[in-house]
């Protein structure tokens, strides 16, 4: 295993068996469960699944839909970073007044590789773009480290016209309300990262939410299962597959309304 020197670590366990769950779950203690936001009254809200280090095809997206970084507001679910090179650049979103994110197991893995030195879980899931390039892992990716912290697990967004949308990484909790996420355990906050079995759940309907819209596993299109919804089209996989689509409620409620079936990418 290496240091912070930058260069490739040694290893090829699978990175779900690398991966200590337990560990991952106590940084978790940490971080902001949900976090409430009023509606956009000046502009449009628009919704990215995971963007997986795709800089470059996240502005291509941003441009084709005319998004007006004045206005609007772009939300995330999360997985910002891995495997794309320009990973860093995705990064500088996080500064932006106008990108909104949920935490995603991919920066859960970052912080827990550059803190504690835990670099082969991070390498195996995707992180190889930050032993490949020229980067001192401990200084060049410093100052991303209070911004992920700053992240939280879930939001919880209102609406002009309609209830709130609730936005999450992979699987939403079975209470999505401030008590819910309050009272629920570290390990349950993790399955909210990595759990990835909605499809084949039962359908299920948060009444007093629009919509549930989350990343899951990459798709080949949109999908729903009662009012949630599944964004993830596979950006990590670009550009030989996959596609990095934004979405307007409007897209997301056709989506649960035709209860669109998963179909794995």
């Amino acid at each position: 295993m290496t240091d912070h020197s930058g260069k490739h670590p040694k290893g090829s366990h699978n990175a779900g068996a690398a991966m200590n769950q337990k560990e991952l779950a106590n940084i978790l203690s940490g971080f902001e469960r949900l976090r409430c936001l009023n509606a956009n009254w000046r502009g449009k809200d628009y919704f990215v699944g995971d963007i997986g280090g795709q800089y470059t095809g996240l502005k291509r997206a941003l441009h084709k839909t005319q998004f007006d970084p004045r206005r609007d507001r772009l939300f995330c679910t999360g997985n910002l970073i891995d495997p794309g090179t320009e990973s860093p650049k995705v990064l500088t979103l996080l500064e932006q007044p106008w990108f909104f994110t949920v935490l995603g197991v991919h920066e859960l893995m970052m912080l827990d590789a550059l803190k504690r030195g835990h670099y082969l879980h991070w390498y195996m899931a995707g992180g190889q773009w930050a032993f490949n390039q020229d980067l001192t892992l401990a200084r060049d990716l410093t100052d991303a480290i209070p911004l992920l912290h700053s992240l939280p697990i879930a939001f919880l967004i209102e609406q002009r016209k309609y209830p709130p949308i609730g936005l999450i990484s992979k699987s939403p909790p079975q209470d999505f309300t401030k008590e819910g996420l309050a009272s629920a355990s570290l390990m349950q906050l993790l399955d909210c990262l990595i759990k990835t079995d909605v499809p084949n759940k039962k359908r299920c309907n948060y009444h007093q939410l629009d919509a549930v819209i989350l990343g899951g596993e990459p798709a080949r299109k949109s999908w729903a299962k009662g009012n949630i919804a599944g964004i993830n089209l596979g950006a990590s996989f670009l550009p030989q597959r996959g596609s990095l689509v934004l979405f307007k409620r409007k897209k997301v409620r056709k989506t649960i309304d035709h209860q669109v079936s998963f179909q794995s990418l």
